[in-house]
């Protein structure tokens, strides 16, 4: 006689869906970051699918980023269904998942913590109200995005840094499980705010929780401290000389808060001029993007850094347009160019796209000189990247 085979237990066929279904969401996240195809850009769609990012980025832009319909999608399903996103798709989440389980083999326990992830939104959104929002780089699809500046072989120790935040994250959870998920995880928070809904901050007085009543206080503390702390770092950062950014980039005083150092620019570079900004321009510039011309230049026929940008702190721009926009603007040593030794040399003018260069008789040099014309330069760098002079360079872009 034969025995009927047992069935499997409905929680285990969720439980099985749902690892497949995870497998997959992140072998997706993987070819979009690292496509195989050549010309394929798809780096955007990951963490272009934070809602985090994308409402912060359209309060402190007001405006809203066309590429922003991916987060509000998320953003309308968590509104439904609490932390679907996480549970069900999140690339970050399913590597945490395994890293806490290495914790728990190892012996680790999780430890209580406050909710830190709600305050981090809540300081966010209120920095964003004066255009910085101030810990948008703590998104998690953002964090996972950086480890794939690995494969920039010209990044050196930098893609090492962007990387550093991947394996913190990590570290945290084997150490001790489940805190960054449930406690710290700022994409995670505001999706449990966004499925409270209206009746987690509403203000009207009534019959409320005292849940309710301490989430409402915390929302208004939170935005608060989180404006007042954007006020003060725009007016400390304004002072700061901007560098060179990529074409089109917002005014450093937002840029800083809005960049989220997913390194979606960087890897899409083709002559790989952008680099990480390893602090030389300040603590809120740290890991943000920022224009090296020793090798190459800004091509006049790339826009692809302005349309891989998640959260709008590199605005999109068509390729008939770059010529307007204004990188930065050369300068001219002639204590170091060839011209003052009566050397003959034509580099920075021959390799110039835009024709903005030419030379004049110098006489106070006594030699020809090259003369920017700023009505044509946008700041592309091919000049400087054409100087033959070594170590240091005659002709330099600065930031305009």
């Amino acid at each position: 006689m034969r025995h009927a085979r047992p069935e499997i237990a409905p929680d285990r066929k969720r439980g099985r869906l749902r690892l497949l279904v995870r497998s997959a969401c992140l072998l997706a996240a993987v070819a979009a970051l690292w496509p195989l195809a050549p010309g394929v850009n798809s780096s955007l769609w990951v963490p272009a699918l934070s809602p985090f990012v994308a409402l912060a980025g359209a309060i402190a832009t007001r405006e809203l980023q066309a590429v922003a319909w991916l987060g509000m999608v998320v953003g309308v399903v968590v509104l439904v269904k609490r932390r679907f996103f996480c549970r069900w798709v999140c690339p970050m989440g399913f590597c945490l998942d395994g890293a806490g389980s290495l914790g728990h083999r190892l012996g680790r326990r999780s430890v209580h913590v406050p909710l830190l992830g709600q305050w981090i939104v809540l300081l966010t959104l209120g920095g964003a109200c004066l255009g910085y929002p101030l810990l948008l780089w703590l998104d998690p699809l953002a964090i996972f995005t950086g480890v794939f500046s690995l494969g920039e072989r010209h990044l050196g120790c930098a893609a090492w840094l962007g990387a550093t935040g991947f394996a913190a994250v990590l570290a945290v959870n084997i150490a001790w499980p489940n805190v960054w998920c449930g406690r710290i995880c700022p994409l995670g928070a505001f999706q449990d705010l966004l499925h409270s809904g209206s009746r987690s901050l509403r203000f009207v007085p009534g019959r409320k929780s005292e849940g309710e009543s301490r989430l409402s206080r915390r929302a208004v503390l939170g935005v608060a401290a989180g404006a007042g702390s954007a006020g003060i770092v725009g007016l400390v950062h304004s002072d700061k000389r901007r560098p060179l950014r990529p074409p089109n980039a917002r005014e450093e005083s937002q840029f800083v808060g809005l960049c989220t150092r997913c390194g979606n620019c960087l890897r899409s570079c083709p002559t790989g001029v952008i680099e990480r900004d390893l602090g030389g321009h300040g603590w809120a510039s740290l890991l943000t993007p920022v224009l090296s011309f020793r090798e190459g230049y800004c091509r006049e026929d790339c826009v692809r850094c302005t349309e891989v940008c998640p959260s709008g702190a590199i605005v999109c721009l068509p390729t008939r347009n770059k010529a307007s926009v204004r990188i930065g603007l050369p300068r001219v040593d002639m204590n170091v160019c060839l011209l003052a030794e009566d050397r003959e040399c034509s580099a920075c003018a021959r390799w110039c796209p835009y024709d903005a260069i030419r030379y004049v008789f110098s006489e106070e040099q006594y030699a020809l000189q090259p003369q920017i014309d700023p009505d044509k330069c946008m700041g592309c760098g091919a000049c400087e990247a054409a100087c033959p002079t070594k170590p240091h360079k005659a002709i330099v872009v600065l930031p305009a």
